[in-house]
């Protein structure tokens, strides 16, 4: 017997699925920029160098890119946010061990961070070498210069060796970009031994010509 309209609507209406799972874009929470912070992190170390877009973010996060940009004004922001919470975390060694010891920890972690976040150590370092700091990273030169101090060098001496070790790090940066994500971490190993050869003749007071 043919089924009425009345009929067909209510067939219609009793098969028809519950709406389940993802909620809608509208119904997530807004974020906050320490939420966009970790997506930002997440998207650097998950997807490698160069992978962060706004959309890739605002997918990440559940929101259009047209809210983002109610937050932040560009990619640039979200790296400064991004790099100014890496080194807020940056712990320093402690004080009760020598100062080779120390600076070849905070050393070592940096060559870390850089590995595991390069293209927010690349935008670090190019505003380091035109002495642009975020207020986060004062506390990190005062460590160093102390180090540096400690070895013999006045002042001066350790601003030129603080920007030869952030050249050299965005020199390998940029120079690791280049090669499969799977030989960047043997290249910056390497590189780490070189650094450390330069720095054991640098602090010993080794001069060049």
């Amino acid at each position: 017997m043919p089924i009425k309209s009345a009929d067909t609507a209510t067939l219609k209406t009793a098969v028809q699925p519950s709406k389940r799972g993802r909620r809608r874009r509208d119904d997530t929470p807004t974020p906050n920029r320490a939420d966009l912070v970790n997506a930002v992190l997440t998207i650097e170390k998950r997807d490698g160098p160069g992978s962060l877009s706004m959309r890739k973010l605002a997918s990440e996060v559940g929101v259009s890119a047209r809210l983002l940009y109610t937050m932040v004004k560009n990619k640039e922001e979200l790296y400064d946010l991004a790099v100014n919470s890496i080194l807020t975390q940056w712990q320093v060694p402690a004080a009760t061990l020598a100062w080779q010891e120390r600076f070849s920890t905070l050393t070592k972690t940096g060559l870390e961070l850089c590995m595991t976040y390069p293209e927010l150590a690349r935008h670090a370092l190019r505003y380091s070498l035109e002495n642009k700091y975020p207020e986060s990273a004062y506390r990190l030169l005062d460590e160093i210069n102390t180090y540096f101090k400690e070895a013999g060098l006045n002042n001066s001496e350790a601003r030129q060796v603080q920007m030869l070790v952030n050249a050299l790090l965005l020199g390998a940066l940029d120079l690791t970009h280049h090669y499969q994500n799977d030989e960047q971490p043997k290249l910056m190993a390497e590189f780490y031994k070189a650094l450390d050869i330069a720095f054991a003749h640098i602090l010993k007071g080794v001069r060049l010509g």
